[in-house]
């Protein structure tokens, strides 16, 4: 589990550069498994050269990103293979003054966002350590969502915890 958390910190720690070469260094661009999927775009990322293209863009999307990972869950599997479950809190502060990685006009250019979601991930051990070769990020459905917006939004003198 040492292995696992450090390399999701070293990990953290690339994005909060915003660094797209070093973002790619924690991943194995060879392997045929490889996919990606980021919450906010439509689809799911499949080739080495989509993948780092989107952490290139980026690099200019984004002022600073901030990504924290907790909870680990490890399920081994066959040949060097491990899927990862992680829950992911992220915040972004948006460059003002970009376009998606679509090419759209993106509304919240200049602001800060955060959220947390599930990523599932899969691993590989590898000669250099461990690699990542596959990536979904997954939020909770939006009534589970706002409603826990609203639990938080709550006065701390109304909240029962």
């Amino acid at each position: 589990m040492a292995t696992i958390n450090a390399h999701f910190e070293s990990y953290s720690a690339a994005w909060a550069a915003n660094d797209g070469v070093a973002i790619a260094e924690h991943w194995d661009g060879s392997d045929g498994s490889l996919f990606y999927k980021a919450e906010e775009i439509a689809h799911v990322f499949t080739t080495w050269e989509e993948i780092t293209q989107y952490w290139v863009h980026n690099e200019t999307f984004h002022d600073k990103v901030r990504l924290s990972f907790s909870n680990p869950q490890v399920r081994t599997l066959a040949g060097g293979y491990s899927v990862v479950i992680v829950t992911m809190r992220w915040d972004i502060a948006f460059a003002t003054g970009n376009k998606t990685f679509e090419g759209q006009d993106f509304e919240h250019g200049g602001k800060a966002m955060g959220g947390v979601n599930h990523v599932v991930t899969m691993v590989k051990e590898t000669p250099a350590g461990l690699k990542f070769t596959g990536w979904s990020e997954t939020p909770d459905a939006p009534i589970t969502y706002v409603g826990r917006m609203y639990e938080w939004a709550a006065s701390p003198d109304f909240q029962r915890r």
